[in-house]
């Protein structure tokens, strides 16, 4: 309630706003430029980890498991592959985790 109280004075306050927008201008937008640039031609290559694990009531005895952790930026392609070609069948992909790996 206290932060809502605080937000509405700012909001109706000309003077604040015209000041915070000059702060925008001034320097946010130059400084988000700068560290968008140091940052933009980076990558990591991923930690890939591949493990056998036994499915619980799979029609499979144990099945292949691929991990990846620790790559930037954050869209990756796995495949898998069997000689030279993308396996398609018999894949499972799952999303992101919630810790970002």
């Amino acid at each position: 309630a206290h932060g809502v109280y605080n937000a509405e004075l700012r909001n109706k306050d000309p003077n604040i706003l015209q000041r915070e927008r000059a702060e925008v201008e001034r320097y946010c937008k130059h400084n988000a430029e700068i560290r968008q640039s140091a940052i933009a031609d980076k990558t990591v290559a991923p930690k890939v980890k591949l493990s056998s694990v036994n499915p619980a009531g799979g029609r499979h005895p144990a099945v292949l498991m691929c991990s990846a952790y620790r790559f930037y930026p954050h869209w990756i392609k796995v495949s898998w592959m069997r000689n030279g070609e993308v396996v398609k069948t018999d894949v499972t992909s799952t999303e992101e985790m919630p810790n970002g790996d």
